[in-house]
C-alpha cells in the first residue's frame, strides 16, 4: 500500500473500530528483552486498552504470529501470517504503520541528518551512510548489528 491508501484507511479505520490502540517498544526495551519479547508486550499493553474502551465482557485478541502472549490474561489467538488472514490484523497493521511513519517523521526533526522522514528507520543505503557520519542517537537500537558496529567505531 501507498502512504497516501494507508493514510486514508487510517481515518476509515479509526472511524469504525470499536477501539484503536497503540503501544510502543522504546530502543533500550528492545536492546534489553530483544524485540520479539519487547514487541509482544506492547502487543499485550494495546491489546488492553483496546479492551478495556470496547467495555466488553469478553474479547479475543488475534495475535498476529505463531507465538501466543506469554502469561497474558485475555483470551488469544496466534493467525501465522495474520494480516493476510484477517481484516481486524490487517487494520491493526495499518495503524501502526502510519503511526510509525508519524513517529520516524518526529524523530526526523528531533535527530537531522539520519533521513527518518524519508526511509523510515530502515536500513537503506542513506540510513547507512547516516549512521557511519553521525552514530547512533536515542532512537537507534544499540543490539542492532549494523547500529553496534557504528557505535564500535566511535
Amino acid at each position: 500500500m501507498t502512504p497516501k491508501s494507508r493514510e486514508r484507511l487510517f481515518g476509515v479505520i479509526r472511524s469504525q473500530a470499536s477501539a484503536v490502540s497503540v503501544a510502543w517498544a522504546h530502543p533500550r526495551a528492545i536492546d534489553r528483552d530483544n524485540i520479539l519479547a519487547a514487541t509482544l508486550s506492547a502487543m499485550a499493553r494495546a491489546a488492553r486498552r483496546a479492551a478495556a474502551k470496547t467495555g466488553a465482557s469478553s474479547v479475543l485478541v488475534l495475535v498476529d504470529g505463531p507465538r501466543p502472549i506469554r502469561g497474558f490474561e485475555l483470551a488469544q489467538r496466534p493467525i501465522v501470517d495474520g494480516d493476510a488472514k484477517s481484516l481486524c490484523i490487517a487494520a491493526a497493521s495499518v495503524v501502526a504503520k502510519v503511526v510509525r511513519d508519524r513517529w520516524m517523521e518526529r524523530l526526523d526533526r528531533r535527530h537531522p541528518g539520519y533521513g527518518f522522514a524519508v526511509h523510515k528507520g530502515y536500513g537503506t543505503k542513506v540510513h547507512l551512510g547516516a549512521l557511519a557520519r553521525l552514530g547512533p542517537c536515542q532512537a537507534h537500537r544499540l543490539t542492532y548489528e549494523p547500529v553496534s558496529k557504528c557505535a564500535v567505531l566511535r
